[in-house]
């Protein structure tokens, strides 16, 4: 993968993102970072942004399903972290019904929630589900994603559009109810 990612974007409570559109899938793609002084958690990381130093200390990859190799194995070199399934402070809340191994991750202290395919929020668009032809089940998908109405979420990061920084239980019960 060689993508020109936008630079990093903190957002609050050590989140940041940064994406680039890969023109070999036609779509945008997101890669969320959570830092605090233990080290660094990336999902579904793309490219580096070529201008930030990258993450120090314990450095976990996490990809949220089967599809989303993108720069892990590349990104696990260059931080010497280690690519897992269970991220440090972070709950794994499958989602079956979407892509191959879809993996939702829910880190309490901060109720946020790191999505890859099952949910997507690119502009101009509101937040949707994963379309129909790229599910292997939607109707089960559909009830997977209830069970996340039983979280106290306030912020959904995603691998296929911009994050939602309030509200975001909110918009998942507007979506799914």
């Amino acid at each position: 993968m060689s993508l020109r990612p936008t630079p990093l974007t903190a957002s609050d409570l050590g989140f940041s993102t940064w994406h680039a559109y890969d023109p070999a899938c036609k779509a945008e793609l997101w890669s969320t970072c959570f830092g605090d002084t233990q080290g660094a958690v990336l999902f579904d990381p793309i490219d580096w942004p070529h201008d930030t130093p990258p993450p120090q200390g314990l450095v976990q990859i996490v990809r949220t399903n089967a599809n989303h190799d993108r720069a892990c194995e590349a990104l696990a070199l260059k931080t010497q972290g280690k690519i897992t399934a269970q991220p440090r402070e972070f709950s794994p809340i499958p989602l079956p019904g979407a892509g191959e191994g879809e993996t939702a991750f829910f880190h309490p202290s901060t109720r946020t929630l790191v999505v890859g395919d099952a949910l997507i929020h690119l502009s101009p668009q509101p937040l949707m589900l994963l379309p129909e032809k790229y599910c292997t089940n939607p109707t089960q998908l559909k009830s997977s994603l209830s069970q996340l109405l039983g979280y106290s979420i306030e912020r959904i990061f995603f691998a296929h559009g911009a994050p939602i920084l309030q509200d975001g239980q909110d918009k998942l019960r507007s979506l799914l109810t």
